[in-house]
């Protein structure tokens, strides 16, 4: 997940500093917004929440549900599983 990955190496700016430096810079990249060094917000680029609206729309779809339980029981059973990725790759494609 690039928007996870992305969220824990983002750059953090007190609200002070945010407020003084507000730009197109800061408003373009994943930032965690502190408040005296406790976190308080997060500023995520408009094609991540795009990223992140998608991913919980895949998870909240019931094909999805049952592949994923479908998964854990085979795992349980000694097969040897398969990256999560995939399994968003043939559900896509099979909505098509």
């Amino acid at each position: 997940m690039s928007v996870a990955t992305d969220l824990l190496k983002a750059n953090r700016v007190g609200i002070r500093d945010l407020k003084e430096h507000l730009s197109g810079k800061f408003l373009k990249e994943t930032l965690v917004i502190t408040d005296r060094g406790t976190p308080v917000s997060v500023n995520l680029p408009y094609s991540d929440v795009l990223e992140l609206m998608d991913i919980l729309d895949e998870l909240s779809d019931p094909g999805t549900i049952k592949a994923v339980q479908e998964g854990r029981k085979a795992i349980k059973a000694g097969v040897e599983g398969i990256p999560v990725s995939k399994v968003f790759d043939r559900i896509r494609s099979k909505r098509k």
